[in-house]
């Protein structure tokens, strides 16, 4: 009989890597029976060097130790938790015990001494129970260099001794106001899991998660009647979520069918409803410049999920099967509404037209297929996906206040929700066919149909083909070659779609009909946009010897997006990789890699103004701003990435292991700007940005007795950038926008850790 058991233990990362080798050297052995290859995967597991005997064969063993960071840093330590300068606790435990008679048992706990510790405790019986519980700690840090002069969390104040103005270049008091702050995210996480078998076929499981995010991020807010000229400012905004889940699943196995279902729960909690902010300007009069005005915006709304879940194949007989996984999920929010404004003094006569939004989504998604083998050296497959995603909210009017910056507006101004259902079809066949020289010839179409709700485009119909290539002419050369051609054809672009369903009849009706419109009618968004797409790939593998392992991988890709006038007209991409092993002995091993990366992207753009100049479809002279393509300004980005990098391992001795690792990174990023003979604009490129980023890491293993061994751990990260949109620019240095200030993120950051590891019996 074809059962899965549960696994009488969870796996740990080498546990997983072994059976992965495992698995793909029993595919290999497989495949080989019907089509003889030469198995890549035990060249690199017998050449490479081996881990000593000492290390070996314990049930469980601490390490203990301490680190230190030579600097306060947010690059390094952006996730890994050394983002601090001085010294701090190396602490990981591995125990376990899978040898008993009727229990198996393990205890793992890592980065105890940091901020992103974790640990997790399992405890089960071979092939009929598994319990788990554990927890999870995150940190992220960002840029904090930037400095605000607003005192608070989701009330955020100005000193008393604010000078306000028009400009930030009027805040005569900002220099003497400004404080640094922390911009850190904590995620803390306990879950609890537990499969059980029920009977030879059926197997339960349960989990439990619960997950708290405290810190700060940043958004950026205004107070404005009109958004195009906002006084704004870059605020801290609070992060107070809370996020429970929890899931129960049946499986069935037998030896044609199997079977998983799920139940999922899912519930989001922002403690925080909003973030309010006392007005640093002094325009829109007394109620609303500062010290009496106040902006406010509204935070993540609490909502919660319920889903399902069915996966499963059916094997009808050895050249047919049949797999399947569908699941639809209800995701709902009806947290009551915020005022129109926060600002009492601002006059509001229209009501909310409801106490909360309660909407929900609804998201079906199915995949399956068929895999068939209707001749010896054939194979073939048919598959469908469908996902669809279906809103059901009441289109309700607002008039809402724009900006806090002045009264409710007339009604004419009413603003309605959309929904943006939507529906994604594709439907296509695989076919393979063995050829001489151990090759591989395959064809691939794939139909896809998109249609819309509430957008540009109704529908969109997409048809790929793609033909693949594998040959292998000599035991130790593999070519793997891989072509695809793509066209997007999409309906008549309804350029005025958004605008009808966003505004209320009576603005549009007191709108001339050549300025109906919020995006221009030539500019297509890309992703509804017709699209030609041309995709080519090459993979080599050369073994010419059994130390040396050489691997490249090229990948070209060519977007043309033909009926685009305005918008993204094209882009590329292309991809060379590189990779070289070497195993000297059974004691040295080495690999090698470089990889280079370059996208350009190609678009349009036209200048204009409102009024008489937002007409769009004059043809005669002379021509408003809209309707000339004199006004088109073109821009060409361009992004390069080089990367260079190795990696050592060396057993000087039987007692003594050594690891060298380096990466390096240097990216550069262009933006050309142009305009067509004639034009009176005026355009220049903006500065290049180049970053690079070099990263040593080495390590050292001295085993000292059978049981007791010394580790040294020592790396240097450097980045270093030159990003414009940060360089020298001060808090006030934009007119209308109040921003953090902050630098690029240059780092020299030594990191030193010495520990001892104790393992026993």
């Amino acid at each position: 009989m074809n059962r899965r058991s549960p696994l009488p233990f969870q796996l740990s990362a080498v546990s997983i890597l072994v059976l992965a080798a495992s698995g793909a050297l029993a595919q290999q052995a497989a495949e080989t029976t019907a089509e003889p290859e030469t198995p890549y995967m035990p060249l690199g597991l017998e050449n490479r060097p081996q881990a000593p005997n000492l290390q070996t064969g314990y049930r469980g063993s601490v390490q203990l130790g301490a680190g230190y960071t030579s600097d306060d840093n947010y690059m390094f330590g952006q996730y890994n938790g050394r983002s601090e300068e001085g010294a701090t606790a190396i602490v990981d435990l591995q125990w376990q015990d899978f040898n008993a008679a009727d229990h198996y048992w393990k205890i793992s706990m890592s980065d105890l001494g940091l901020d992103t510790r974790e640990a997790q405790v399992t405890w089960g019986k071979a092939d009929k129970l598994r319990i788990n519980v554990g927890f999870d700690s995150q940190q992220q840090v960002r840029n904090d260099s930037g400095r605000t002069p607003f005192s608070g969390d989701t009330n955020q104040q100005l000193p008393d001794n604010w000078v306000s103005g028009i400009n930030t270049s009027d805040f005569a008091a900002l220099n003497g106001s400004l404080r640094k702050f922390d911009r850190e995210l904590d995620r803390d996480r306990v879950f609890a899991g537990i499969t059980a078998s029920l009977s030879d076929n059926w197997s339960v499981e349960s989990n439990l998660s619960y997950e708290e995010k405290q810190g700060h991020g940043d958004v950026g807010a205004g107070i404005y009647i009109d958004g195009a000229s906002a006084d704004a400012a870059l605020l801290r905004s609070p992060v107070d979520y809370s996020t429970t889940e929890v899931d129960l699943g049946l499986s069935y196995d037998a030896s044609k069918l199997h079977l998983h279902g799920q139940l999922a729960y899912s519930d989001f909690d922002n403690n925080d409803d909003a973030l309010t902010w006392q007005n640093p300007y002094s325009n829109y009069g007394p109620n609303v410049s500062y010290p009496n005005g106040y902006g406010g915006l509204g935070l993540a709304p609490d909502s919660e999920q319920a889903s399902g879940r069915l996966t499963g194949h059916y094997l009808f007989s050895s050249t047919m099967r049949l797999q399947f996984d569908g699941s639809y999920a209800v995701a709902s929010q009806d947290q009551d509404y915020l005022d129109y404004t926060v600002n009492q003094a601002l006059v509001v006569t229209e009501p909310l037209p409801a106490s909360n939004f309660d909407g929900e989504v609804a998201t079906s998604i199915f995949n399956t297929r068929l895999m068939l083998r209707p001749m010896a050296k054939m194979n073939a497959e048919v598959f469908y996906k469908l996902r669809d995603r279906d809103y059901d909210a009441n289109r309700d009017g607002y008039l809402y206040v724009r900006g806090d910056g002045g009264n409710q507006p007339a009604s004419k101004f009413t603003v309605y929700n959309t929904n943006h259902d939507l529906t994604s079809q594709t439907a296509g066949i695989e076919v393979d066919y063995r050829l001489p020289l151990r090759s591989k010839l395959s064809f691939e179409y794939a139909y896809e149909d998109v249609e819309r709700r509430n957008a540009a485009v109704e529908e969109t119909e997409e048809d790929r083909y793609t033909l693949g290539y594998r040959i292998q002419p000599w035991s130790n050369f593999t070519a793997r070659m891989h072509l695809q051609y793509a066209d997007r054809a999409a309906d008549t672009y309804e350029w005025a779609q958004s605008y009808y369903a966003l505004l209320d009849a009576e603005l549009i009706n007191a709108t001339p009909d050549n300025q109906r419109y919020t995006n221009h009618p030539q500019l297509m968004q890309y992703y509804m946009a017709n699209r030609e797409r041309w995709e080519g790939k090459l993979d080599l593998t050369y073994l010419p010897s059994e130390r040396w392992n050489l691997n490249m991988n090229l990948l070209w890709q060519e977007d043309d997006f033909d009926k685009s006038n305005l918008g993204l007209t094209g882009a590329s991409w292309g991809r060379l990789h590189i990779s070289a092993s070497y195993v000297a002995s059974a004691t040295f091993s080495g690999t090698v890699y470089a990889g280079y990366d370059v996208y350009e992207g190609e678009q349009t753009s036209r200048a204009f103004r409102g009024g008489q100049e937002k007409n769009a479809f004059e043809i005669y002279p002379p021509l408003p701003q809209a309707s000339d393509p004199l006004q088109d300004w073109d821009l060409d980005a361009t992004d390069y990435s080089t990367t260079v990098g190795l990696n050592l391992r060396w057993l000087p001795a039987k007692n003594m292991e050594l690891n060298l690792d380096y990466s390096f990174v240097d990216t550069k990023s262009e933006q050309d700007y142009s305009t067509p003979a004639g034009s009176s604009l005026v355009v220049s490129d903006l500065p290049d940005v180049d970053t690079r980023l070099h990263h040593v890491e080495a390590s050292g293993t001295w085993h000292m007795q059978e049981n007791l061994s010394l580790q040294l751990d020592y790396q240097f990260y450097s980045y270093d950038t030159d990003d414009w949109a940060w360089d020298n620019v001060q808090a006030d240095t934009i007119g209308k926008v109040l921003s953090f200030g902050q630098q690029n993120p240059n780092e020299d950051i030594h990191y030193l850790g010495a520990s001892v590891i104790y393992r026993w019996q």
